[in-house]
């Protein structure tokens, strides 16, 4: 038997018979209902690390790895997202300064030298960047601030640097002996706990105050998106696309398991993600009790297994009578009764109208993702079935994003490091902003000067 993974999902295929597997939160319906790990009670809870009450991200505290692991996995997902930060890029980052003119506000460019050399040497660009990826992903940004070392030996109070922080590292948390829950502090650790040394090794900071920034050495500044009535953390656009993400993802697995097995692809099995987060748990528990040290390599062998006693039910002449039993967990969340158990679907042989019903809940999935990432169909590449976008379609829908979605992503990534120009560099009342040269509709423009980089 040969199985073969794509993130949560696989190829399993024997001599006689091979099906596609495929992890959901509700097997019921991705669309309309939420499985218990997507849920936003977490926003609510605490989790305790030592001295400190942790506020969690996500249900189990791993959202940022469960939108890196969704996103990367889609063909269009990070596609779309790239060209997202590549649109807000622009020119890069540059300095001005806010004036009006005609009552008219406008950004006047600058160039200062003092802020040039202080910004140069720490490589600043580079964070930037990476602060943009994260801001596009889950709508926040951790940065860690270091003040300058002469500052208890001489009058200079400075900000000596910015260093961008994972944010699958980074927690807000505050003491356990604090009566307060607002966050004080931020704890950064490897929040998966591969190795014990991650509890051993989890170091907490204070949060960065932009009223006394120099009052710590070492500080961190989480800037997000606030989210309606959720605290703490951003709840990121594409939370709510998840489920739509991995169907999109799924159906390149299917044709490639058609493309593999021909007509001998008998099955389509949707799995509960609560029935493998359980077995998960478990497993982890168990090396707790016998004192080992849990590694994903022993998850993987017990879905090996698992799926073995699948596939000796499914596969042969001799098992014709057999059937697999499993349970169902009814959950009541809110209003709605969600239902977690395994669905096998029998695959109609019928391959031309299976391949096009995948072809149509691909679209749609495509056209959500592009909803949920705001960015246009015609600026990721996803336009109706035999039909390219024009360039003034694509030119129009550029110009929209550059009046209407930059301003506040660009005041979001950019907060911590106009706090520490503020901070150095009192006087000179400049500000750090993402320059875009202005676009142009094609018919105001020359046939030569339409791709003036050519």
């Amino acid at each position: 038997m040969e199985i073969e993974f794509v993130g949560n999902n696989a190829i399993v295929q024997t001599d006689n018979v091979a099906f596609t597997f495929e992890t959901t939160e509700d097997p019921r319906g991705f669309s309309s209902d939420r499985g218990k790990t997507d849920s936003l009670s977490w926003t609510d809870r605490h989790h305790f690390v030592g001295e400190w009450r942790i506020h969690p991200y996500g249900d189990t505290n791993d959202l940022p790895t469960i939108i890196k692991n969704t996103v990367q996995n889609n063909h269009i997902a990070s596609g779309s997202l790239e060209k997202k930060t590549n649109m807000l890029w622009g020119k890069g980052p540059k300095l001005y300064r806010e004036k009006y003119e005609n009552r008219e506000l406008i950004y006047d460019w600058q160039e200062d030298k003092d802020i040039q050399e202080w910004l140069d040497s720490w490589a600043y660009e580079d964070y930037l960047l990476k602060s943009l990826v994260d801001f596009n992903h889950i709508k926040g940004v951790f940065t860690k601030m270091y003040r300058s070392r002469g500052y208890r030996i001489d009058a200079s109070k400075k900000i000596a640097k910015l260093e961008h922080v994972m944010p699958d590292r980074a927690r807000l948390a505050s003491r356990i002996t604090e009566n307060n829950n607002d966050p004080t502090h931020i704890v950064v650790t490897d929040w998966a706990f591969k190795h014990v040394e991650s509890v051993l090794k989890a170091k907490a900071y204070f949060k960065f105050d932009p009223l006394r920034p120099f009052q710590h050495a070492t500080s961190i500044f989480y800037s997000n998106m606030y989210s309606f009535c959720t605290e703490y953390y951003t709840v990121p656009e594409l939370y709510g696309s998840l489920e739509w993400i991995r169907r999109s993802t799924a159906v390149p697995l299917i044709f490639k398991a058609l493309s593999q097995n021909s007509i001998n692809v008998k099955y389509h099995i949707q799995s509960p993600e609560y029935f493998w987060e359980s077995a998960r748990d478990t497993i982890k528990q168990n090396c707790t009790k016998a004192g080992k040290t849990y590694e994903e390599t022993m998850f993987v062998e017990y879905q090996k297994k698992y799926l073995k006693k699948v596939t000796s039910v499914l596969s042969g002449e001799e098992n014709v009578g057999k059937f697999l039993h499993t349970t169902i967990k009814l959950e009541v969340d809110g209003t709605n009764l969600l239902e977690h158990g395994w669905k096998i679907q029998a695959i109609d042989q019928n391959v031309k109208d299976y391949v096009e019903a995948q072809i149509k809940i691909s679209q749609r999935a495509d056209h959500v993702l592009t909803a949920s990432t705001n960015v246009h169909s015609s600026l990721a590449n996803v336009g109706q079935e035999g039909k390219s976008d024009s360039g003034s379609e694509q030119y129009h829908a550029l110009n929209n994003y550059l009046a209407t979605s930059t301003d506040i992503p660009e005041m979001i990534v950019l907060k911590a490091i106009n706090y520490a120009i503020k901070a150095n560099f009192p006087e000179k009342n400049l500000k750090l902003g993402f320059y875009h040269l202005g676009t142009k509709k094609m018919e105001d423009t020359s046939p030569g000067d339409r791709n003036p980089k050519t």
